[in-house]
């Protein structure tokens, strides 16, 4: 025994609990034991085709780029799927950061997360581009969306006419 009290080191019931799975007790709502960001997860791209098709319809509606029957090319389709999952991962990662902090408190140093996020958010502003979801891509593309509507008017109503016509 020692003189501080009755157990020597070592041997406390609670001495080791900190190498314990869970630190000797079980977890609790709210606890935040080995927090991760989860940018890198399995579960993060586990069931989430509900969230990345309602993501594929939006994008998909946002593509300035249109068959004839004013549907998303197929041809786009991959592209857009790709976009979805990108932004679904950036969001939560953002999400995460928002929650967190960029910087690690105790060092200063910025966060795996953050990283991660910045080069989710690259390869999203990439996969917009490619889609010409972007006013630098769309000027690349030579589409003027407001022109592109006019012609597409203009050309509605000539083949209406020549229907009447006959």
């Amino acid at each position: 025994m020692s003189e501080r009290g009755q157990y020597r080191r070592g041997e406390h019931p609670v001495s080791l609990a900190n190498l314990q799975r869970g630190g000797g007790r079980p977890a609790q709502p709210g606890d935040q034991r080995r927090l991760v960001h989860g940018g890198r997860s399995e579960l993060l791209v586990r069931n989430v085709e509900a969230e990345v098709r309602e993501l594929m319809d939006a994008l998909g509606d946002a593509a300035p780029v249109r068959d004839p029957d004013g549907s998303l090319p197929v041809a786009d389709l991959v592209a857009v799927e790709r976009t979805a999952r990108l932004l679904k991962r950036y969001r939560h990662l953002e999400q995460w950061l928002d929650l967190h902090g960029v910087l690690d408190e105790r060092t200063g140093d910025v966060k795996p997360a953050a990283e991660l996020a910045a080069r989710t958010g690259e390869s999203l502003a990439r996969a917009l581009d490619q889609l010409g979801m972007t006013p630098t891509s769309r000027a690349k593309l030579g589409l003027d969306l407001a022109r592109t509507h006019d012609v597409a008017l203009q050309w509605s109503q000539r083949t209406e006419q020549e229907t009447l016509d006959g």
